[in-house]
């Protein structure tokens, strides 16, 4: 059982790095600076206990744990959205 949820910004920053393939397009679209949005991705590995990226300076690609969580990741910030932002 989880004993505490999942910071939801950390999953959105990984969900936009994958789709992406990069920490800096992915600080511009959440207005925030690369080394911000790697360390969200770094406490999501963590409380995850897992590799979700595979990081070199040239790429950034998921490992076979984040293509695992990837569609898990859409599905909650989806849910989010319909059920606290969606005014319909």
């Amino acid at each position: 059982m989880i004993d505490r949820p999942l910071d939801l910004d950390a999953v959105r920053a990984f969900v936009l790095v994958a789709e992406l393939g990069s920490f800096t397009r992915a600080a511009e679209t959440m207005g925030t600076t690369q080394s911000a949005v790697s360390l969200k991705l770094q406490r999501l590995e963590h409380r995850l206990d897992c590799r979700l990226l595979e990081r070199t300076p040239r790429y950034v690609r998921l490992s076979s744990q984040g293509t695992a969580f990837l569609n898990h990741a859409r599905e909650l910030l989806e849910t989010h959205v319909r059920l606290f932002l969606d005014p319909g």
